[in-house]
Protein backbone atom coordinates (compact mmCIF):
# COMPACT_ATOMS: atom_id res chain seq x y z
CA UNK A 1 0.00 0.00 0.00
CA UNK A 2 2.90 2.36 -0.01
CA UNK A 3 2.47 5.45 -2.04
CA UNK A 4 -1.52 4.87 -1.86
CA UNK A 5 -3.27 8.35 0.29
CA UNK A 6 -4.84 8.03 2.70
CA UNK A 7 -8.92 6.84 1.82
CA UNK A 8 -11.33 9.31 2.56
CA UNK A 9 -13.96 6.54 2.99
CA UNK A 10 -12.69 3.26 4.21
CA UNK A 11 -15.43 -0.08 4.08
CA UNK A 12 -14.97 -3.41 5.72
CA UNK A 13 -16.71 -6.08 6.18
CA UNK A 14 -19.80 -4.81 5.56
CA UNK A 15 -23.07 -6.99 5.81
CA UNK A 16 -26.74 -5.12 5.29
CA UNK A 17 -29.01 -8.64 5.85
CA UNK A 18 -33.17 -8.64 5.38
CA UNK A 19 -34.94 -11.44 6.99
CA UNK A 20 -32.18 -13.87 5.87
CA UNK A 21 -31.42 -12.31 2.63
CA UNK A 22 -27.89 -10.90 2.15
CA UNK A 23 -28.28 -8.00 -0.10
CA UNK A 24 -24.45 -6.82 1.30
CA UNK A 25 -22.69 -9.71 2.15
CA UNK A 26 -19.18 -8.85 3.58
CA UNK A 27 -18.15 -5.52 0.99
CA UNK A 28 -14.94 -4.31 1.00
CA UNK A 29 -14.91 -0.46 -0.55
CA UNK A 30 -12.25 2.53 -0.44
CA UNK A 31 -12.75 6.22 -1.89
CA UNK A 32 -9.67 8.47 -2.35
CA UNK A 33 -10.04 12.01 -1.69
CA UNK A 34 -11.31 13.63 -5.21
CA UNK A 35 -11.14 10.07 -6.70
CA UNK A 36 -14.32 8.97 -9.12
CA UNK A 37 -15.54 5.50 -8.22
CA UNK A 38 -17.94 3.29 -10.20
CA UNK A 39 -19.97 1.16 -8.64
CA UNK A 40 -21.82 -1.36 -11.71
CA UNK A 41 -24.31 -4.78 -11.66
CA UNK A 42 -27.72 -5.65 -12.34
CA UNK A 43 -30.45 -4.65 -10.35
CA UNK A 44 -30.74 -6.61 -7.00
CA UNK A 45 -26.55 -6.63 -6.66
CA UNK A 46 -26.41 -4.63 -3.40
CA UNK A 47 -24.96 -1.00 -5.33
CA UNK A 48 -27.39 0.54 -3.57
CA UNK A 49 -28.15 -0.76 -1.05
CA UNK A 50 -24.44 -0.46 0.68
CA UNK A 51 -24.16 3.17 0.00
CA UNK A 52 -27.51 3.34 2.21
CA UNK A 53 -25.93 1.36 5.10
CA UNK A 54 -23.16 4.22 4.93
CA UNK A 55 -25.49 6.99 4.94
CA UNK A 56 -27.17 5.50 7.99
CA UNK A 57 -30.77 4.77 5.77
CA UNK A 58 -31.10 1.33 6.26
CA UNK A 59 -34.77 0.53 8.14
CA UNK A 60 -35.85 -2.17 10.02
CA UNK A 61 -36.20 -5.02 9.38
CA UNK A 62 -32.32 -4.63 8.02
CA UNK A 63 -29.75 -5.34 9.90
CA UNK A 64 -26.25 -3.96 8.63
CA UNK A 65 -22.95 -5.38 10.45
CA UNK A 66 -19.31 -3.84 9.60
CA UNK A 67 -16.11 -4.27 11.17
CA UNK A 68 -14.92 -0.42 9.81
CA UNK A 69 -16.90 2.62 8.41
CA UNK A 70 -14.60 5.22 8.78
CA UNK A 71 -15.35 8.61 6.63
CA UNK A 72 -12.56 11.41 6.71
CA UNK A 73 -11.19 10.37 9.81
CA UNK A 74 -14.34 9.35 11.87
CA UNK A 75 -15.37 6.30 13.14
CA UNK A 76 -18.89 6.13 11.88
CA UNK A 77 -19.62 2.63 13.38
CA UNK A 78 -18.72 4.76 16.75
CA UNK A 79 -20.57 7.81 16.25
CA UNK A 80 -23.49 9.30 17.84
CA UNK A 81 -26.85 10.04 16.07
CA UNK A 82 -25.91 13.21 16.68
CA UNK A 83 -22.00 12.83 15.22
CA UNK A 84 -23.60 10.99 12.18
CA UNK A 85 -26.31 14.00 11.34
CA UNK A 86 -23.66 16.48 11.58
CA UNK A 87 -21.63 14.69 8.71
CA UNK A 88 -24.73 12.96 6.36
CA UNK A 89 -25.93 15.85 4.19
CA UNK A 90 -22.77 18.44 4.78
CA UNK A 91 -19.95 16.66 4.50
CA UNK A 92 -21.02 13.43 2.62
CA UNK A 93 -24.42 13.54 0.51
CA UNK A 94 -26.60 11.48 -1.91
CA UNK A 95 -28.29 11.80 -4.95
CA UNK A 96 -31.08 9.19 -5.24
CA UNK A 97 -32.19 7.35 -8.52
CA UNK A 98 -35.57 9.17 -8.98
CA UNK A 99 -35.89 12.90 -7.59
CA UNK A 100 -39.78 13.22 -7.62
CA UNK A 101 -40.29 10.66 -5.21
CA UNK A 102 -37.11 12.07 -3.08
CA UNK A 103 -38.44 15.27 -3.00
CA UNK A 104 -41.37 16.41 -0.32
CA UNK A 105 -44.31 17.41 -2.65
CA UNK A 106 -45.64 19.65 0.11
CA UNK A 107 -43.06 21.97 0.33
CA UNK A 108 -41.63 24.16 -2.61
CA UNK A 109 -38.34 23.07 -3.93
CA UNK A 110 -36.27 26.42 -2.68
CA UNK A 111 -37.42 25.73 0.66
CA UNK A 112 -36.18 21.53 0.77
CA UNK A 113 -32.52 23.09 -0.24
CA UNK A 114 -32.78 25.86 2.46
CA UNK A 115 -33.24 23.12 5.19
CA UNK A 116 -30.07 22.19 4.68
CA UNK A 117 -28.69 25.08 4.91
CA UNK A 118 -30.11 26.27 7.55
CA UNK A 119 -29.50 22.90 9.50
CA UNK A 120 -25.64 22.88 8.97
CA UNK A 121 -24.50 26.26 8.12
CA UNK A 122 -26.99 28.29 10.37
CA UNK A 123 -28.14 30.66 7.35
CA UNK A 124 -31.63 32.62 7.81
CA UNK A 125 -33.00 35.69 6.27
CA UNK A 126 -31.83 37.57 2.52
CA UNK A 127 -28.58 35.28 3.09
CA UNK A 128 -30.14 31.98 2.84
CA UNK A 129 -32.65 33.03 0.08
CA UNK A 130 -29.58 34.21 -2.24
CA UNK A 131 -27.77 31.00 -0.99
CA UNK A 132 -30.35 28.96 -2.58
CA UNK A 133 -30.59 31.87 -5.72
CA UNK A 134 -26.54 31.02 -6.33
CA UNK A 135 -26.87 26.84 -5.91
CA UNK A 136 -29.85 26.76 -8.74
CA UNK A 137 -27.87 29.06 -10.92
CA UNK A 138 -25.24 26.67 -10.28
CA UNK A 139 -26.93 23.55 -10.93
CA UNK A 140 -28.00 25.39 -14.57
CA UNK A 141 -31.52 26.26 -13.20
CA UNK A 142 -32.79 28.52 -15.86
CA UNK A 143 -34.89 31.39 -14.00
CA UNK A 144 -33.84 30.56 -10.89
CA UNK A 145 -35.19 33.25 -8.44
CA UNK A 146 -38.70 32.01 -9.55
CA UNK A 147 -38.15 28.67 -9.53
CA UNK A 148 -37.38 28.53 -5.74
CA UNK A 149 -40.94 29.22 -5.86
CA UNK A 150 -42.00 26.06 -7.05
CA UNK A 151 -43.61 22.81 -6.06
CA UNK A 152 -41.72 19.40 -7.57
CA UNK A 153 -45.35 18.34 -9.60
CA UNK A 154 -44.78 22.04 -11.43
CA UNK A 155 -40.60 21.13 -12.43
CA UNK A 156 -39.76 18.39 -15.47
CA UNK A 157 -37.77 15.32 -13.90
CA UNK A 158 -34.51 17.06 -15.56
CA UNK A 159 -35.10 20.43 -13.15
CA UNK A 160 -36.05 18.14 -10.08
CA UNK A 161 -32.58 16.34 -10.32
CA UNK A 162 -30.99 19.68 -11.07
CA UNK A 163 -32.76 20.28 -7.49
CA UNK A 164 -31.29 17.06 -5.68
CA UNK A 165 -27.80 18.56 -7.02
CA UNK A 166 -28.06 21.54 -5.33
CA UNK A 167 -29.15 20.17 -1.98
CA UNK A 168 -26.34 17.94 -2.26
CA UNK A 169 -23.89 20.41 -2.82
CA UNK A 170 -25.41 22.60 -0.75
CA UNK A 171 -22.30 22.33 2.26
CA UNK A 172 -19.49 21.87 -0.20
CA UNK A 173 -19.58 17.57 0.81
CA UNK A 174 -16.22 15.82 0.39
CA UNK A 175 -17.91 13.15 -0.88
CA UNK A 176 -20.93 12.70 -3.44
CA UNK A 177 -22.67 9.61 -3.61
CA UNK A 178 -25.04 9.29 -7.19
CA UNK A 179 -27.38 6.69 -7.07
CA UNK A 180 -28.68 5.91 -10.64
CA UNK A 181 -28.75 9.78 -10.80
CA UNK A 182 -30.11 9.47 -14.67
CA UNK A 183 -32.14 6.46 -14.57
CA UNK A 184 -35.91 8.28 -14.84
CA UNK A 185 -34.51 10.88 -17.36
CA UNK A 186 -34.25 11.18 -21.30
CA UNK A 187 -31.34 10.05 -23.18
CA UNK A 188 -30.41 14.54 -23.68
CA UNK A 189 -31.21 15.72 -20.32
CA UNK A 190 -29.24 12.09 -18.73
CA UNK A 191 -26.32 13.53 -21.11
CA UNK A 192 -26.53 16.92 -19.46
CA UNK A 193 -26.93 15.77 -16.26
CA UNK A 194 -23.66 13.39 -16.17
CA UNK A 195 -22.09 16.72 -17.72
CA UNK A 196 -22.89 18.40 -14.55
CA UNK A 197 -22.29 15.99 -11.97
CA UNK A 198 -18.69 15.79 -13.39
CA UNK A 199 -18.27 19.42 -13.62
CA UNK A 200 -19.40 20.11 -10.45
CA UNK A 201 -16.94 17.33 -8.83
CA UNK A 202 -13.42 18.63 -10.79
CA UNK A 203 -14.23 22.11 -9.64
CA UNK A 204 -15.53 21.10 -5.94
CA UNK A 205 -12.28 18.53 -5.55
CA UNK A 206 -14.90 16.28 -4.01
CA UNK A 207 -14.86 11.94 -4.06
CA UNK A 208 -17.73 11.23 -6.19
CA UNK A 209 -19.51 7.73 -6.12
CA UNK A 210 -21.39 6.76 -9.23
CA UNK A 211 -23.63 3.46 -9.17
CA UNK A 212 -25.03 2.66 -12.50
CA UNK A 213 -25.88 -0.47 -14.53
CA UNK A 214 -24.93 1.60 -17.59
CA UNK A 215 -20.86 0.64 -18.11
CA UNK A 216 -20.58 3.34 -20.93
CA UNK A 217 -21.06 6.04 -18.64
CA UNK A 218 -18.73 4.54 -15.99
CA UNK A 219 -16.22 3.97 -18.92
CA UNK A 220 -15.77 7.77 -19.38
CA UNK A 221 -16.08 9.33 -16.16
CA UNK A 222 -14.87 6.70 -13.70
CA UNK A 223 -11.11 5.89 -12.62
CA UNK A 224 -12.13 3.14 -10.65
CA UNK A 225 -15.02 0.56 -10.88
CA UNK A 226 -16.24 -1.94 -8.24
CA UNK A 227 -18.09 -4.60 -9.95
CA UNK A 228 -20.88 -6.29 -7.49
CA UNK A 229 -22.96 -9.01 -7.88
CA UNK A 230 -25.66 -10.70 -5.54
CA UNK A 231 -24.28 -8.50 -3.06
CA UNK A 232 -20.17 -9.13 -3.09
CA UNK A 233 -17.74 -7.06 -4.57
CA UNK A 234 -16.51 -9.28 -7.36
CA UNK A 235 -14.17 -8.01 -9.38
CA UNK A 236 -12.47 -3.75 -8.41
CA UNK A 237 -10.01 -2.50 -11.26
CA UNK A 238 -9.42 1.24 -12.29
CA UNK A 239 -10.16 2.54 -15.53
CA UNK A 240 -9.45 1.87 -18.16
CA UNK A 241 -8.20 -2.20 -17.07
CA UNK A 242 -11.20 -3.33 -16.18
CA UNK A 243 -12.10 -2.76 -19.50
CA UNK A 244 -10.00 -3.79 -21.91
CA UNK A 245 -9.39 -7.35 -20.09
CA UNK A 246 -11.89 -7.87 -17.29
CA UNK A 247 -10.84 -10.70 -15.02
CA UNK A 248 -14.19 -11.97 -13.53
CA UNK A 249 -15.93 -13.91 -15.97
CA UNK A 250 -19.19 -11.75 -14.94
CA UNK A 251 -17.80 -8.58 -15.76
CA UNK A 252 -17.09 -9.69 -19.49
CA UNK A 253 -20.29 -10.92 -19.74
CA UNK A 254 -21.53 -6.78 -18.67
CA UNK A 255 -18.92 -6.07 -21.08
CA UNK A 256 -20.44 -8.34 -23.76
CA UNK A 257 -23.77 -7.12 -23.60
CA UNK A 258 -22.81 -3.44 -25.03
CA UNK A 259 -24.14 -2.70 -28.17
CA UNK A 260 -20.75 -1.37 -29.17
CA UNK A 261 -19.16 -4.50 -28.42
CA UNK A 262 -21.42 -6.36 -31.05
CA UNK A 263 -20.68 -5.17 -34.04
CA UNK A 264 -22.74 -5.96 -37.20
CA UNK A 265 -24.58 -9.23 -35.07
CA UNK A 266 -28.19 -9.69 -34.99
CA UNK A 267 -28.37 -10.29 -31.44
CA UNK A 268 -27.16 -8.62 -28.20
CA UNK A 269 -25.18 -11.45 -26.06
CA UNK A 270 -27.15 -12.12 -23.41
CA UNK A 271 -26.08 -13.68 -19.90
CA UNK A 272 -29.20 -16.21 -19.32
CA UNK A 273 -30.30 -16.93 -15.36
CA UNK A 274 -30.93 -14.54 -12.79
CA UNK A 275 -29.06 -13.00 -10.09
CA UNK A 276 -29.73 -15.34 -6.99
CA UNK A 277 -32.26 -14.29 -4.20
CA UNK A 278 -32.40 -15.75 -0.68
CA UNK A 279 -33.62 -19.09 -1.13
CA UNK A 280 -31.80 -19.96 -4.01
CA UNK A 281 -27.78 -19.09 -3.67
CA UNK A 282 -25.14 -21.44 -4.20
CA UNK A 283 -23.23 -22.69 -1.82
CA UNK A 284 -20.27 -22.19 -3.90
CA UNK A 285 -19.44 -19.22 -6.56
CA UNK A 286 -23.06 -16.89 -6.04
CA UNK A 287 -22.24 -16.57 -10.39
CA UNK A 288 -21.33 -20.54 -10.81
CA UNK A 289 -25.01 -21.19 -12.25
CA UNK A 290 -24.54 -18.52 -14.85
CA UNK A 291 -21.44 -18.62 -15.78
CA UNK A 292 -19.79 -20.81 -19.14
CA UNK A 293 -16.54 -21.15 -17.18
CA UNK A 294 -17.76 -22.77 -14.02
CA UNK A 295 -16.15 -26.03 -12.90
CA UNK A 296 -17.00 -28.26 -10.22
CA UNK A 297 -14.44 -26.37 -7.88
CA UNK A 298 -16.58 -23.52 -8.37
CA UNK A 299 -19.23 -24.61 -7.15
CA UNK A 300 -17.44 -26.07 -4.46
CA UNK A 301 -16.67 -23.60 -2.07
CA UNK A 302 -17.25 -19.14 -2.11
CA UNK A 303 -14.19 -17.54 -3.87
CA UNK A 304 -12.64 -15.15 -1.48
CA UNK A 305 -11.69 -11.75 -3.09
CA UNK A 306 -8.25 -11.76 -3.65
CA UNK A 307 -5.80 -9.24 -4.42
CA UNK A 308 -4.33 -9.11 -8.14
CA UNK A 309 -0.57 -9.11 -8.62
CA UNK A 310 0.04 -6.44 -10.83
CA UNK A 311 1.85 -8.50 -13.48
CA UNK A 312 -0.57 -10.84 -13.86
CA UNK A 313 -3.45 -8.14 -14.08
CA UNK A 314 -1.65 -4.96 -15.87
CA UNK A 315 -3.37 -2.97 -12.82
CA UNK A 316 -0.75 -1.34 -10.58
CA UNK A 317 -3.75 -0.24 -8.06
CA UNK A 318 -3.21 -1.37 -4.72
CA UNK A 319 -6.94 -3.03 -4.20
CA UNK A 320 -7.15 -4.42 -7.43
CA UNK A 321 -8.90 -7.93 -7.14
CA UNK A 322 -11.24 -10.13 -8.35
CA UNK A 323 -13.42 -13.22 -6.89
CA UNK A 324 -12.68 -16.17 -8.85
CA UNK A 325 -10.38 -19.03 -8.98
CA UNK A 326 -10.03 -18.81 -12.88
CA UNK A 327 -9.65 -15.04 -13.31
CA UNK A 328 -9.52 -14.13 -17.14
CA UNK A 329 -7.40 -11.90 -19.07
CA UNK A 330 -4.03 -12.52 -17.00
CA UNK A 331 -0.70 -11.69 -18.66
CA UNK A 332 0.99 -14.95 -17.84
CA UNK A 333 -0.64 -18.09 -18.73
CA UNK A 334 -1.80 -19.78 -16.46
CA UNK A 335 -1.42 -17.39 -12.97
CA UNK A 336 -4.13 -17.63 -11.18
CA UNK A 337 -3.59 -14.05 -10.52
CA UNK A 338 -3.81 -13.92 -6.33
CA UNK A 339 -2.37 -12.53 -4.05
CA UNK A 340 -3.76 -13.43 -0.71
Amino acid sequence: MHGTPTPLLRIRNLSVDFDGLAAVDHVDLSVAPGEVVGIVGESGSGKSVTMLALMGLVDAPGQVRADEIRFNGVDLLAATARERRRIVGKDMSMVFQDALTSLNPSYTVGFQVAEVLRRHQGLRGSALRKRVVELFEHVEIPDAKARIGAFPHQLSGGMNQRVMIAMAIACDPKLLIADEPTTALDVTIQAQIMRLLLSLQKERGMALVLISHDLAVVSEVAQRVAVMYAGEVIETRTVPAIFDAPHHPYTHALLQAIPENNPGAARLAALPGVVPGRDDRPSGCLFAPRCVHAVDACRAARPALARLDPLDSRDPHADAAVRCIRPLNLARAGAQGAVQ
